[in-house]
């Protein structure tokens, strides 16, 4: 069917000169979209006259935006409706919008033709009720040109043939506006204040400027005068941002808005002046960015109408918000720019951090500026995702106290503390920063924070970017601590005879129990650790320490086969034996005998190096940070060896090592702990001659200075007549010893 080139059809002059123009409507038109598929959008081709049948194409074609709406199925010719002295059009597109209710849009002329973007829409008001029902075909046909009320206004007829109905659109009256807006002077010196203003019983001196705005309208058949709403904003960028604060406020309001409804004779011009004052420096941070006045006009819509019912309309061609700026004075010379200049350097109180540790972390800097003023001047630190924000430092009374905020944007955590604004030329401050750096991964070897002085200057506004990294390290402090119950035996053992068959333990000697206990301090964890405990077992056939049991708390291990009571005793019932408290009464014989004593009589330190021991190994699992394993070994101390050599004290010593073999980290450690226990239970004897016997002269000698002392205490009572006294007593007392009166008996 093609695209219907030539359907509609309408001729006017746009560009007034003096030649007809055509337009030539498609409502077919198809064009591929960027899928490749073809839409049917239709198409109006303006043909520009610039002589007798010369008739070019205006380029770019009028194109519809309407899928399936027909556009172009109706050309009319309108007369100069914003009365610009250029005729304008209407092309109808029945079947567009969103319900198919049909759309009417109006073009203007100009003196390059026809605009591409109509100025206005009119939109049907009769969609389909059903996708099966006729549609109301609004725009089908269109009449205009002719000014049918009288108001010196061409107006528009639309019929909609679907809905049985033709529409009539009056022309309002066009008023032609024009603004200015001015702020003197453009630069406001916040040190000249020559303004008053009043806060409750207080009067301030501020700085202040004047502002004047003024308003012409003009038009044909306009009432005599036109009233405008008229709004003047102040700082207007500074509205929409969160807790932004307007640096400019009107002198006579304190508002950072003005509002009015200003009457304009038709064909003339009206101003209005006023003041507008800057807020207190401490009010607000930003003094670099300009401060935008905007000037904000429209026609009062509750205006009268006129004689034919309509209300005059602005050209949609004017500019309706006007804007100005004006400029805070800096110290920054005569081009007021300031350009800082500005230098970072930071130190910090460790270069690592451990894993499992909160890491506690002081950053100090230095921050100066060797150059201009540096405005809204801030340490912007970026911290990483392992690490957290504690305060300022406060324990130097030489650091500065900032005033930071802790802030997230984008999953990044950021730090931004003030430094002045401005941050003055010559600056040199000396802060610090607190921080832990709990989170550690052992992924990644390093830690780095990102700090950097920024600024809200135009002109070299930021320092170099300076990176603090911290290594990640894998560190145990862990110790092996013991005790020995008791920590001396003493022989001879109370209650014991030498048995030839040693059938249970009692028989092989006094109790001793070694507690060893392995420690990780951390931070760190560990999770496999070699424990050997090595006790001195045999020299020659003597037997020194015998072990019986072994018990564990913890994650711990113990391989005891062929160690732990080899000879199969029958243990006691209790685990724990406590050698009963020596007797300083009794004294305790002893029945040499003569036997071979070997090389144990040459020895008193029994150890490993000297004597054969026994071994006993132990893994122990993970440990995490302030936990333990611990090990008990239950032991009898061979008597019989011992008894051999009366009189002899010796030290038995027990060597416990540990070597941690591996900790569940992919970062190695730098040093691997390790380390070893000595555990020494001395064998003491006790001697016939106890040190707590008395020898016989010191009690002879005691007996007599305690009857010396009696003696001389008989010869002082005897001097002072305590052996005087009369047998029945005082005088006193022989009377109260009288019987009672008869009268009583």
């Amino acid at each position: 069917m093609g695209s219907y080139y030539g359907y509609a059809v309408a001729a006017t002059d746009i560009n007034n000169d003096g030649m007809t123009d055509l337009l030539v409507g498609a409502p077919m038109f198809m064009l591929r979209d960027s899928d490749g598929r073809l839409e049917e959008l239709g198409r109006v081709y303006v043909y520009m006259q610039n002589g007798p049948l010369d008739l070019p194409p205006q380029l770019p074609h009028l194109t519809g935006t309407q899928t399936f709406g027909r556009f172009g199925s109706s050309i009319t010719p309108l007369g100069d409706l914003n009365q610009d002295g250029y005729n304008d059009v209407a092309i109808s597109c029945p079947f567009g919008g969103e319900n198919k209710q049909g759309l009417v849009l109006i073009y203007n002329g100009h003196a390059g033709g026809l605009r591409e973007k109509p100025s206005q829409v009119i939109a049907g008001q009769w969609a389909s009720a059903t996708p099966s029902a006729l549609p109301a075909s609004f725009g089908y046909a269109l009449r205009g040109g002719k000014d049918l009320d009288n108001n010196g206004y061409p107006d528009l007829i639309v019929g909609a043939f679907g809905a049985d109905t033709a529409v009539l659109y009056r022309s309002r009256p066009i008023v032609n506006t024009s603004a200015t807006l001015t702020v003197y002077p453009a630069m406001i010196n916040p040190e000249e204040k020559v303004c008053t203003i009043s806060r409750g019983n207080e009067t301030l001196q501020v700085s202040c400027v004047n502002l004047s705005f003024c308003l012409s309208a003009n038009g044909k058949h306009l009432p005599n005068h036109l009233e405008f709403n008229v709004e003047v904003q102040l700082d207007r960028l500074k509205q929409p941002q969160k807790g932004a604060v307007r640096r400019a406020l009107f002198l006579d309001t304190q508002l950072p808005a003005l509002q009015r409804t200003l009457t304009v004779p038709n064909g003339a011009r009206v101003c209005s002046d006023t003041k507008i004052f800057l807020r207190d420096e401490k009010d607000f941070r930003d003094k670099l960015s300009p401060i935008f006045v905007a000037l904000n006009f429209s026609l009062n819509p509750q205006a009268a109408a006129d004689r034919y019912g309509l209300r005059p309309i602005l050209n949609y061609q004017t500019a309706e918000l006007i804007e100005q700026k004006a400029q805070i004075l800096l110290d920054c010379g005569e081009d007021n720019i300031c350009v800082p200049d500005l230098k970072l350097s930071v130190h910090g109180d460790r270069k690592e951090v451990y894993m499992g540790d909160d890491n506690s972390l002081t950053l100090t800097f230095n921050a100066k500026n060797d150059g201009g003023g540096a405005y809204e001047a801030e340490l912007y630190v970026v911290l990483p995702p392992e690490a957290d924000y504690s305060g300022i430092a406060r324990n130097n009374e030489s650091l500065t106290q900032l005033t930071c905020s802790y802030e997230t944007e984008n999953q990044t955590r950021y730090l931004s503390c003030d430094l002045g604004n401005p941050m003055k030329s010559g600056t040199s401050l000396w802060a610090g920063l607190r921080f832990t750096v709990p989170r550690l991964k052992d992924t990644h070897r390093f830690v780095q924070f990102d700090l950097q002085i920024r600024s809200k200057n135009e002109n070299n506004s930021q320092s170099e970017v300076v990176p603090y990294k911290l290594e990640v390290v894998v560190q145990s402090d862990v110790i092996l601590q013991g005790v020995s119950r008791p920590d001396k035996v003493f022989f001879p053992p109370p209650n014991w005879k030498l048995t030839k068959n040693v059938m249970v333990e009692q028989d092989v000697g006094p109790s001793v129990q070694h507690t060893y206990e392995l420690v990780n301090n951390g931070p760190s964890r560990i999770s496999h650790t070699l424990l050997q405990l090595k006790c001195p077992m045999r020299l020659q056939s003597n037997r020194l320490i015998y072990p019986l049991e072994v018990t564990t708390e913890g994650p711990v291990n113990c391989t005891t086969h062929n160690i732990v009571n080899p000879l199969n005793l029958k243990l006691q019932q209790s685990s724990t034996e406590l050698p009963p408290l020596r007797d300083a009464a009794h004294e305790h014989h002893i029945e040499k005998r003569e036997t071979h004593k070997g090389e144990l009589s040459q020895l008193t330190n029994l150890s490993c190096s000297s004597v054969d021991c026994w071994t006993l190994t132990c893994n122990v699992g993970l440990l995490e940070r302030g936990t333990s394993a611990i090990l008990h070994v239950r032991s009898r101390i061979w008597a019989e060896a011992f008894m051999e050599n009366p009189y002899k004290n010796f030290n038995l010593e027990c060597l416990a090592s540990y070597k941690v073999e591996k900790m569940p980290y992919a970062i190695l450690p730098k040093v691997t702990p390790s380390g070893a226990k000595k555990m020494v239970t001395p064998v003491v004897w006790n001697k016939p001659d106890s040190t707590y016997a008395v020898p016989l002269w010191i009690i002879i000698l005691a007996i007599l200075a305690g009857l010396l002392l009696l003696a001389l205490l008989i010869y002082v009572l005897y001097k002072l007549g305590f052996f005087k006294r009369t047998p029945y007593g005082t005088a006193m007392e022989k009377a109260q010893l009288k019987p009672q009166a008869a009268s009583e008996a």
